[in-house]
């Protein structure tokens, strides 16, 4: 009673905290989410949970097993973790449920009678158990399929086991030694050991024998003394990122002429495979730090994803280059040679890539063992690769804690790839008979299988910039074979992309960029078959796709192919980055036009400016007509879907006659609200003509790992006066865009706008707690609002708005006479 009543309680929904595991309760759930949530909001002393679950948790009907080829029609068992305040206190609560259990017309004793609304809603409250530490890791779903794949051939397995992290480091020391023993007997070995107190983690690298694997596919996850230890948190399978070579033929070679030199500090930093360093796109343009010596042992042959990924942020699409970057790019190589598969490249097998990124990024920095940092100079950092299992459910990743800590640490911008997953397409057979019927099941079938392509990690990080891929490239009009179909639109995500929502149901991927163009083989289906699988065509001879560097053969050292993915979009979007890092930095050209001077603010600012220019465009429409979506859920699901949509490069950082952008940046603390007045173009009063207002709000977001929540505290703006703007919200649900960490609105309409000469539209930036009290803390962020109109309205928006931000400046710097 004195627990609940004094609110030394917290529920979470599925980011389970790092605590002291005595005091977590697991709540199953008898019904949805949301049928717990209204049980506690009507009982007196205990409606204060409510705050700790999200907004807008899902009902169990929406989340079902998953795997890598099936969809099973059962639903995942939904629970809730309660963290206690003390031991006795969960420990009572555990045993005043037994007893309700016995007997449902017990008599609660004085004060606890309230529990039993919040009982009627359970299956059971319980410790933490072995069934928990594997839940939504996708550890059986990888192990059966593997299984069914080797058979008795099958070998030893790697997983990742996290520990509930102590903050004493003695505890920590002996909760390992603990487990090393049970391994031990087990039969299994320690590969890897990592401890990152910054984000709260404790993990192992673990090799275990396959009869382990039998056995908990056999008899469930309590048969294996492992999981049944107290220790550990969670299992989950290791599966490091791999990546084929592409079929090409080597007669496709071309040279290509040599760009200008480069000069200066390098501002991207590229964590890939190690590139062909002495293609002749890539030659002299590379700052390689190769502290493992990879290189020694990397054939270059092998070398494929690096260099296509140094290909696309130097020149861009080869089918059509841009100017290529001026500055270097540094590169750290954290994959190698696949041990079996020729050709093939893979992230190191011996080491958790948590730590790997960790230590990479701190080289490059901060610098480590007493030696001067690699590359402080860079402020954007590409991750093109990720985890591959482990799609994102309800629990943060590791790799996303990590990535959003470093984000805010060296005040760095991380451009992630959303992921893709390349299982084939499962369509109606009789929908083979042409393409557009099979575009239009393949897209049904893409958005029904949605919750298998989560969000692959880190692109769950809500600190990093997420992308994914649409069907576009330069490579033109490609003459198809009868046996190849092109059934994506032109422009629209691609099928195959990972798809939102990310943590706490906020909004991923935050937008999408051309991820080259991929094709998909005609089925072949026999007369009895019900269904078809479409797989992908092989064009990385012929086309489509992005156009990019790769390893030659004898010698040759101007090979190209064509590749396509969300990796190719995030490259191109880190390109497009660097771009609006020189925008900033640049020189004022005159005094009107001023670059925003603090640096200080720059990655948080370009992050903003990115999704600034991101819109749904037709995409919206489009899909809701295609998958005859509800009318009162297409929004939401069209979010999840689309993020904040594809990036306009036509529109990033630059202005019109007919358009402004305005930008800003400040610190803010918790409770403080920083107000701009943005100015009206008079041109626009009282006009009924189309309009629109944009604004975006990206900030550095703090994160904790020892409380309910993840995201430590929330920046935010209200929607802006309709009666100011003439407009309604559009495009991204309303609810979503608050629970990142960057809001993008758009409001637009035909509205008259009513206001006077020199009034001003103000947006009130806002900092509150949400996992933690911020204190002292000062979070970073930057603001983006454009105003523009069709340029039959009005072609002096932008040189109206100028005219009066000079005026407002002027009445600031103007001195004040004391009287």
């Amino acid at each position: 009673m004195d627990a609940f009543d004094h609110e030394r309680a917290r529920l979470s929904d599925g980011q389970v905290d790092e605590v002291d595991p005595e005091l977590v309760l697991v709540f199953d759930l008898a019904g949805s989410v949301k049928d717990f949530r209204n049980a506690i909001d009507r009982v007196e002393g205990l409606e204060f949970l409510s705050e700790f679950l999200d907004e807008d948790t899902e009902p169990d009907d929406d989340f079902h097993m998953l795997s890598r080829q099936h969809r099973t029609t059962s639903t995942v068992q939904h629970s809730l973790y309660l963290v206690m305040s003390n031991a006795v206190a969960a420990s009572q609560l555990v045993s005043l449920f037994k007893q309700w259990q016995t007997s449902q017309s017990m008599t609660f004793g004085w004060g606890l009678g309230k529990f039993r609304a919040v009982f009627e809603q359970l299956r059971a409250v319980r410790r933490w158990s072995a069934a928990d530490r594997i839940r939504d890791t996708g550890l059986v779903e990888v192990w059966r399929e593997r299984l069914e794949l080797a058979g008795q051939s099958a070998s030893p397995v790697l997983v990742e086991i996290e520990l509930w992290y102590r903050r004493d480091p003695e505890q920590r020391a002996a909760a390992e030694a603990h487990l090393e023993e049970v391994i031990r007997t087990a039969g299994g070995h320690i590969k890897d050991r990592v401890q990152i107190h910054e984000i709260v983690y404790h993990a192992l690298l673990v090799e275990l024998p396959v009869q382990q694997v039998r056995a908990v596919l056999r008899d469930g996850a309590q048969a294996v003394e492992l999981l049944t230890t107290d220790e550990i948190m969670f299992v989950s399978p290791f599966t490091p990122m791999s990546v084929a070579p592409p079929t090409f033929d080597p007669l496709a070679a071309q040279k290509l002429p040599a760009g200008p030199c480069v000069s200066g500090l390098p501002r991207i930093a590229l964590l890939d495979g190690l590139p062909f360093v002495n293609h002749d796109v890539l030659a002299g343009r590379l700052i390689v730090d190769d502290p493992e010596g990879l290189g020694e042992n990397y054939p270059v042959s092998s070398r494929y994803h690096g260099s296509a990924m140094a290909s696309l942020i130097i020149h861009g699409d080869l089918s059509a280059p841009g100017q290529p970057l001026d500055r270097p790019l540094h590169v750290r190589p954290i994959m190698r040679p696949h041990e079996f598969l020729p050709g093939h490249e893979q992230v190191d097998t011996d080491k958790l890539l948590t730590d790997l990124l960790h230590r990479a990024v701190r080289r490059m920095v901060e610098g480590e063992a007493g030696r001067e940092p690699t590359a402080p100079s860079v402020r954007i950092v590409n991750l093109s690769i990720g985890a591959e299992s482990r799609a994102l459910v309800r629990r943060m990743s590791p790799l996303g804690r990590l990535l959003d800590w470093l984000a805010v640490q060296y005040n760095l911008l991380f451009i992630v790839s959303a992921g893709n997953h390349r299982s084939p397409i499962v369509i109606p057979a009789q929908a083979t008979s042409d393409p557009d019927t099979a575009r239009s099941e393949a897209l049904k079938a893409a958005r029904h299988t949605s919750r298998l392509r989560g969000i692959l990690p880190p692109g769950d990080a809500i600190n990093a910039l997420t992308v994914g891929a649409t069907h576009d490239d330069a490579a033109g009009t490609i003459d198809l074979p009868d046996t190849v179909w092109d059934i994506t639109e032109s422009q629209m995500p691609v099928l195959y992309g990972a798809v939102g929502p990310g943590i706490g149901r906020s909004i991923k991927p935050d937008l999408h960029h051309a991820g080259g163009r991929a094709l998909y083989l005609r089925p072949v289906v026999s007369p009895d078959a019900k269904t078809a699988e479409l797989g992908f065509a092989h064009t990385a001879t012929t086309g489509p796709g992005h156009r990019v560097a790769a390893p030659g053969r004898a010698g040759v050292t101007g090979t190209t192919v064509f590749t396509y993915g969300t990796s190719n979009a995030t490259a191109l979007v880190s390109r497009e980055a660097s771009r609006v890092f020189d925008i900033l930095e640049a020189g004022a050209n005159d005094a009107a036009d001023i670059p925003f001077p603090d640096a200080l603010f720059h990655p948080v600012l370009v992050k903003a400016l990115l999704v600034h220019a991101s819109s749904w465009g037709r995409w919206g429409e489009r899909l809701k007509q295609a998958l005859n979506l509800d009318p009162q859920r297409a929004r939401r699901e069209l979010t999840a879907l689309l993020g904040y949509g594809a990036l306009d490069v036509t529109r990033l950082s630059t202005a019109a006659t007919n358009r402004a952008v305005l930008v800003a940046g400040g610190l803010i603390g918790r409770e403080e609200r920083h107000t701009y007045s943005i100015p009206l173009p008079i041109s626009l009063q009282s006009k009924a003509d189309w309009h629109r207002f944009t604004v975006t709000l990206a900030y550095m977001a703090p994160t904790v790992g020892q409380l309910t929540r993840y995201r430590g505290a929330r920046v935010f703006f209200d929607k802006p006066d309709e009666t100011v703007t003439g407009g309604s919200r559009a495009e991204a649900d309303y609810n979503a865009v608050r629970r990142g960490s960057c809001q993008h609105e758009i409001i637009e309409g035909s509205r008259a706008m009513v206001f006077g000469v020199n009034d001003t539209l103000p947006i009130h930036v806002e900092c509150m707690d949400d996992a933690q009290r911020l204190k002292d803390v000062k979070i970073k962020y930057g603001l983006v609002v454009s105003v523009e109109t069709a340029v039959e309205t009005s072609t002096t928006i932008h040189d109206e708005i100028r005219a009066q931000l000079q005026a407002q400046a002027r009445a600031q710097a103007r001195p004040r006479v004391q009287r």
